[in-house]
C-alpha cells in the first residue's frame, strides 16, 4: 500500500498518510532528517533534483531494510513524497536474508523486462 508524505522547503513534515504514518507521524513539523538519520545521502539529491527542475523524479532505493519506490513530486519548494514498497529485507536468520534477496531479485528481474522509465536518466544524474 503507498504512503504518501510532504516537506516543506525546509525538509520538515507537513503531512504524512498510509502506512508510514505510523513512523513518521510523530515527527511531523520536525526535519525528516532527523527522523530517518542517514536519509539525506540517499534522497537528498532526489529532493533537489525535485526543486530544482520542478518535475517530479521517480526512485528504486533501499533504505533502512526495505526496497521501495520513491515518486517526489514538488510544489514550489515543498515536496510530496509517494512511497511504494517493493520488498523488505529480513536479516533474522540466514534463511529469511536469503528469502528476502531472492524476493528483490524476482522483482528487480520483472521490472528488467519493463520499459524503461523516462525519467530515470534525469534521476540518475544526482547521484554523487
Amino acid at each position: 500500500m503507498e504512503s504518501v508524505y510532504t516537506v516543506d522547503a525546509d525538509d520538515r513534515i507537513t503531512q504524512v498518510s498510509g502506512p508510514i504514518r505510523e513512523r513518521l507521524g510523530p515527527y511531523v513539523g520536525h526535519s525528516l532528517w532527523e527522523a530517518s538519520p542517514h536519509a539525506e545521502e540517499v534522497f537528498g539529491p532526489y529532493f533537489a533534483e525535485a526543486r530544482t527542475t520542478g518535475r517530479e523524479v521517480e526512485f528504486t532505493a533501499i533504505y533502512s531494510g526495505h526496497v521501495a519506490r520513491r515518486r517526489i513530486v514538488p510544489n514550489g519548494r515543498a515536496l510530496t513524497v509517494h512511497v511504494t514498497p517493493l520488498a523488505s529485507i529480513e536479516i533474522r536468520t540466514l534463511g529469511t536474508l536469503s528469502e528476502s534477496l531472492r524476493a528483490i531479485e524476482d522483482e528487480l528481474a520483472d521490472r528488467a523486462s519493463a520499459p524503461p522509465d523516462p525519467r530515470a536518466p534525469g534521476s540518475l544524474r544526482a547521484l554523487p
